[in-house]
């Protein structure tokens, strides 16, 4: 369904943004700093590196690389404030996201609905997983605790409270906006395809975050076992094999919209697809190359950056990584000259109140283990298990719970641009898809807003791969996801 969109629409897309580029470089209003019409932006950051010892998605905090953020913005002159927020956890779930949105809309003044929070799922970094944390302490499995660190939901929790105080504080200095400014530039050699496909239509490679052996030992045996049962190979076996295959089907281009009051640039925001870990396991907290390639811009311009990861489950930097320190410091350096190029092709238009439009519909996701839910609690309480497989049940029926809870899809329209936020780890399909719907605007996906794991096509679901084996989701949520956006592209 979605592949047959994009084909659809690729031809008339090009033509339409084509000229759309054209016809707004040759008439580019000019830009005074006058009044905003009543907008304005504010932008906020908080520290959300976790201390020594806090345990990580995969190993434990050993020493602090480069501090993680937790950076938004605030649109205030539109009806009740906009708020936008980015942090470099390795995910967010739902309970947390509730409490991180009311938290924020308290401090902005502004409700729940009108804020959208992302993770950029960074693996050497922390999560907030609080229905999972309150699960195990209530069956009396709570997180190890190491003496003198906080709990994970209290430290979590901390985190969020700073944001919000970090937003109050700088409203007092929210300037006024009259211009939009949208640009995009594609990468090189950074983000590649991880499903490499058989000729029997399923599956044959799992395209891994690196093509070497770095991965770290307990992380590869496990992989190994879903590959084996489901009949994929794993290319930290196969190198050459997944170095040599082609990219496949990714979205190369790193989108930029931002904020002016007249000539002056006041916020970026950058919008990328794909896992962003070169490496991990090492205990050594990085917000990865996404992050590093931020702050560095940041510094470069004097512009506030914030980063969104966009629909990139099934994308990975497996076909141009070894998983070496140098390859960090290489795939930053690309990704600063594609969000440099992207700036550089940037082009403004004025924006008034009446351009600005925060659009919601909620949503209900099918749960894979929805059905299996008691028999998950029931595997939970029973004490004579082991702990490992009381504690996998209840992860399983708390992201069943959270799915048959609901979530909600927004989108922020800024004159011709959108800005579309939609939970998980989406597949590009759907950022491609989604662009494909409205392919005479300039449309960025920010996904990952919520920790409800891989969300893949419906043809997916039966070409087998790792992510569909640990899917917590049915091949009906393709449809969900899209009708959504459709309505909200309108």
């Amino acid at each position: 369904m979605i592949i047959a969109l994009i084909t659809a629409a690729h031809t008339r897309m090009m033509l339409v943004i084509g000229l759309g580029l054209l016809c707004t470089a040759l008439v580019q209003p000019a830009l005074a700093a006058d009044k905003a019409g009543g907008l304005r932006v504010a932008t906020f950051q908080t520290d959300a590196t976790p201390p020594i010892g806090y345990e990580m998605g995969y190993s434990v905090v050993k020493t602090i690389g480069t501090p993680l953020q937790a950076k938004g913005v605030v649109i205030l002159g539109a009806g009740n404030p906009i708020v936008m927020l980015a942090v470099d956890w390795g995910g967010v779930d739902g309970r947390a996201r509730d409490e991180w949105h009311a938290l924020l809309a308290r401090a902005a003044g502004t409700t729940p609905d009108r804020v959208t929070v992302h993770h950029l799922h960074q693996h050497d970094a922390p999560s907030a997983s609080f229905q999972a944390y309150d699960e195990r302490a209530k069956l009396g499995l709570p997180e190890r605790t190491p003496v003198g660190l906080p709990d994970k939901r209290q430290w979590a929790r901390s985190v969020m409270e700073n944001s919000a105080a970090a937003l109050t504080k700088a409203l007092r200095e929210a300037k006024p906006v009259t211009h939009v400014g949208l640009g995009k530039a594609m990468t090189e050699r950074i983000a590649s395809n991880r499903r490499l496909m058989g000729a029997n239509g399923r599956v044959a490679m799992h395209r891994q975050s690196t093509y070497t052996s770095v991965y770290p030992a307990e992380v590869a045996a496990r992989l190994k076992v879903d590959a084996d049962e489901d009949g994929h190979r794993l290319s930290i076996f196969h190198p050459e094999e997944a170095q040599a295959a082609p990219e496949g089907l990714i979205d190369p281009n790193v989108r930029a919209i931002s904020f002016w009051n007249g000539s002056q640039a006041l916020a970026a925001l950058t919008y990328y697809a794909t896992h962003p870990q070169v490496s991990f396991g090492k205990g050594i907290v990085t917000p990865d190359f996404v992050g590093l390639a931020r702050e560095r811009r940041e510094k470069e311009t004097g512009v506030f950056q914030i980063h969104f990861n966009g629909a990139g489950g099934n994308i990975t930097l497996g076909k141009y990584n070894d998983g070496s320190d140098r390859a960090r410091e290489e795939f930053t350096g690309r990704m600063v000259d594609a969000m440099r190029r992207a700036w550089t092709a940037t082009q403004r238009s004025a924006l008034t109140p009446a351009d600005v439009e925060w659009r919601t519909t909620d949503i209900l996701l099918p749960a894979k283990y929805g059905a299996f839910k008691d028999e998950l609690r029931a595997v939970a309480a029973d004490t004579k298990r082991p702990n490992n497989e009381r504690i996998a049940a209840i992860g399983k029926y708390a992201r069943a719970q959270a799915l048959e809870e609901g979530t909600t899809l927004s989108v922020l329209r800024l004159g011709q641009a959108y800005s579309v936020h939609i939970p998980g780890e989406a597949f590009i399909e759907y950022q491609l898809g989604t662009q494909a719907i409205r392919p005479d605007k300039f449309v960025a996906v920010a996904a990952y807003a919520e920790q409800f794991g891989y969300i893949g096509t419906e043809k997916a679901y039966g070409e087998g791969g790792y992510e569909m084996t640990i899917s917590a989701t049915t091949l009906a949520a393709e449809r969900v996801i899209m009708d959504g956006v459709r309505k909200l592209l309108q």
